[in-house]
């Protein structure tokens, strides 16, 4: 509690709100629900929001915590800060504010789980547990420190490790800005704010500091968590922070011999321990990439190696740490059994090993596995393109979600029951996220036609939530046929038509977004649609900001900007007399509408296509990301598809970029993009049999190698022998 010293207490006369269970918080929408705890900050409530039924955790600072002006000023920054932060690692921040008895709030994700603080000196960590937390923390504090946030308060009370979607050990970073806070209540306006034990020398001093001032708490909290013990301990408050000054911290396996303390990650924690901020590490990606690097220096297995590797601007080290990092399948390798029975054994023990053996042949192997993880991916990438049910009218025969979801559930056999499991996960994930989208626009004007989309997408992966069933408008009966229709691939050009809209409304890639609105505006100037359908399309544009414009054809049946057009000649004059009604040719049908669609790209602002300075731009980037100016490439590829959409070579750029990046499902849908347009491309083939590998699709992986290996590429044949390996074969 340091920096609270001399704050004032409430006067006798202060109107202090009095909260029991079930009543509801003034100035909010928030029901207390029970009393969760108190402590030196203020005290915790378990709330739910009235209107969407939310738990929440309601934390209420300490009135005179509240009434220091600066303080208040501190925690409206930070909270609004906080909130901004998206990280999976960092705990929800939902709501803040003040009561009117002028006490801060703020409403976060409420957390059932545990902290990190050990019991006992006995109570540490195992090393490859420990990594897997310590990476987890990283990935939060990276998150906050890009947003200009730092914790300023890391220790083992502030992790919180919690279970989601059936996955224990997720690690939750919890009160961001509490120091801060205490920071400006303080009388000289700043000074000493923090928890003693975990406090960088630059913290106590009151020196300039940055993110690396966590990496020194991070560096105590994983010593602690190692051994049972701070590497500072001291009775008195002031020869403990001159420790943190002066002293050199013990080395970890110094402090107990009797453990088997992993030389590699004791170094990483010693650097942390640094005092001069500038012998850590730079960053929270290198203190991410250092762990990495420790853990393969020691051959340690963690919980946690399918997570994304960390975002290093050094592409030599990233890949190296792509090549050795182990395997997220790991923990499912199956080990060589080792029969140690005599070979003589009592007719009970036969028994036992017959059903055994029964058990061991109904688990699924490791490629079928494999198999089962390479449509739980097909299903993620398809959902995050937002091929949610339908495909998008640009590539019709792309998976859906839902079919992918569909055949999980076929799968027969000893993996039958992961599947099913997988399945049902894919279920519930999905359609949450569709029901938010669909509460997110349902009271927004000219967006309820939309929102019921999402509902009825919603419910087609899951039915039993009442609102969003009556939302979505359809009945029993129509989502049974819809259901069927589905189960075998059908769909119409209005379901394709609002597929391609609510995916461009979500694409965060201008160039993919340019493309969607391009074939959805194709749709609507072939006069594909119904008027309804173009209606209810309309609207949801207009909301969503994508660029649908409905053009009047003139009666000659002359697009506008037809004659205008400078890249090819006009069409050809009809033929004479040809005035019984009869319709124009195929290939003057397809003429007029590569007219109109260069039409629409110049309405919707696009470059006119330039293959040449596509190329430069290409270039350009790729020198950019040899550089490792990683933006400076992205944004040059990105200006070079704009020129010209079927540059393979920006578009492999796009995927190198984002491979680099931990982006996997965007490398992926970039490196296809690219074979797409230049299949006789080796090295292209290759590169996007990487990235299927990468999210474990290796029968997919498969293929592409052995189209490379065709083509004549030198490396494949060993690609074809690891992918093999994977899979058994």
């Amino acid at each position: 509690m340091a920096g609270t010293d001399g704050l004032a207490p409430p006067s006798a006369d202060a109107p202090v709100l009095r909260l029991s269970p079930g009543s509801t918080v003034p100035g909010t929408r928030y029901r207390i629900v029970r009393w969760l705890g108190e402590g030196g900050m203020g005290v915790v409530y378990e709330a739910e929001h009235l209107d969407i039924e939310r738990r929440v955790a309601f934390k209420i600072l300490r009135f005179d915590l509240s009434r220091q002006p600066r303080m208040a000023q501190v925690f409206r920054d930070e909270a609004r800060a906080a909130s901004k932060l998206g990280s999976t690692n960092i705990v929800d921040i939902y709501d803040f504010g003040e009561l009117p008895d002028g006490r801060l709030f703020f409403c976060m994700e409420l957390l059932e789980g545990r902290d990190l603080v050990p019991a006992s000196e006995e109570d540490t960590l195992e090393p490859g547990v420990l990594i897997g937390v310590l990476r987890q923390v990283c990935k939060g504090l990276h998150a906050a420190h890009r947003c200009g946030v730092v914790h300023r308060d890391i220790k083992p009370e502030n992790i919180i490790t919690v279970t989601r979607d059936g996955r224990e050990g997720v690690v939750k970073i919890v009160d961001f800005g509490i120091s801060a806070m205490l920071s400006a209540g303080k009388d000289s306006g700043g000074g000493v704010a923090g928890t003693p034990h975990y406090m960088a020398p630059e913290q106590i001093t009151g020196a300039a500091f940055d993110g690396r001032l966590d990496i020194y708490s991070v560096g105590v909290m994983a010593y602690e968590l190692l051994v049972g013990r701070p590497p500072f301990d001291a009775d008195e408050l002031e020869p403990l922070l001159r420790m943190h000054l002066t002293e050199p911290p013990p080395p970890p396996s110094k402090v107990r011999p009797d453990k088997s303390v992993p030389k590699a990650l004791e170094q990483v924690i010693l650097r942390c321990l640094a005092k001069d901020p500038g012998d850590r590490y730079a960053d929270m990606a290198d203190l991410e990439a250092a762990l990495c690097e420790a853990q393969i220096a020691d051959g340690l297995h963690t919980p946690w190696d399918d997570l994304p590797l960390p975002e290093l601007d050094d592409l030599d080290r990233k890949e190296r740490l792509l090549r050795d990092m182990p395997s997220p399948l790991a923990e499912y390798e199956v080990p060589r059994r080792r029969w140690l029975w005599p070979a003589v054994a009592a007719v009970s023990m036969a028994v036992a090993l017959g059903l055994a053996a029964f058990v061991y042949l109904r688990q699924p192997t490791e490629e079928q596995r494999v198999v089962v993880q390479e449509l739980v991916s097909k299903a993620q990438d398809a959902a995050a393109r937002s091929r949610w049910v339908f495909p998008t009218e640009d590539d019709p025969d792309a998976p859906t979600a839902l079919r992918t979801v569909l055949d999980l559930e076929k799968v027969e056999g000893p993996a039958e029951d992961l599947a099913d499991e997988e399945a049902a996960k894919l279920r519930k994930t999905f359609a949450q996220t569709l029901f938010d989208q669909g509460a997110k626009l349902w009271e927004i004007p000219g967006a309820r036609a939309m929102a019921r989309e999402y509902y009825g997408w919603g419910v087609l992966f899951d039915d039993s939530d009442p609102v969003a069933f009556q939302r979505s408008g359809l009945t029993y009966g129509a989502l049974a046929d819809m259901r069927e229709r589905l189960a075998s691939g059908q769909s119409t050009d209005a379901e394709r038509a609002m597929a391609t809209l609510l995916a461009a409304a979500s694409e965060t890639d201008e160039a993919r977004r340019r493309e969607l609105e391009a074939s959805l505006q194709d749709m609507a100037d072939a006069d594909a649609l119904g008027m309804t359908a173009q209606m209810v399309l309309a609207d949801a544009a207009k909301a969503t900001n994508v660029k649908l414009r409905r053009r009047r054809r003139p009666k000659d049946g002359v697009e506008p900007g037809e004659a205008a057009a400078a890249a090819d000649p006009p069409p050809p004059p009809e033929p004479a007399g040809d005035t019984d009604g009869e319709a124009p040719a195929p290939e003057e049908v397809t003429k007029r509408r590569k007219l109109r669609k260069r039409d629409v790209d110049a309405m919707l602002g696009r470059s006119k296509r330039d293959p040449k300075r596509a190329a430069s731009l290409a270039d350009e980037g790729y020198a950019a990301l040899r550089a490792g100016r990683r933006k400076e490439a992205e944004s040059l590829f990105n200006q070079a598809v704009a020129f010209d959409r079927r540059n393979a070579r920006a578009l492999m750029g796009l995927s190198d970029v984002y491979f680099d990046l931990g982006q996997n499902q965007k490398a992926v849908q970039y490196a296809e993009r690219a074979v797409k347009a230049s299949p006789r491309n080796r090295g292209y083939r290759v590169k996007l049999g990487d990235v299927y590998f990468k999210v474990l699709r290796y029968r997919d992986a498969l293929e592409q190698y052995e189209e490379a290996k065709k083509l004549g590429h030198p490396k494949a044949s060993a690609r074809i022998q690891k992918v093999k390996a994977k899979l058994g074969g």
